[in-house]
């Protein structure tokens, strides 16, 4: 989870809100409504932070490296 990050790496994650999310069997069907936008698995909703793999209940990210989970 983000709270489990560093907290100096917590301290300079972007904000993310996640809105929503589309979950499908099939990867590319995947879709996330963070931050205002529609982005799929590879996307990227901040400076430094990518979508790795969009889950039924939570996403992980990476930030700089780094992964963590959010739910949604």
């Amino acid at each position: 989870m983000a709270s489990e990050l560093p907290e100096t790496l917590r301290a300079q994650l972007p904000p993310l809100k996640i809105t929503g999310a589309v979950y499908s069997e099939n990867p590319a069907q995947r879709l996330l409504l963070i931050n205002g936008l529609v982005l799929s698995q590879g996307g990227s909703p901040a400076k430094d932070v990518t979508i790795e793999e969009i889950r039924a209940q939570s996403t992980v990210f990476s930030f700089r490296g780094t992964r963590f989970r959010m739910s949604h």
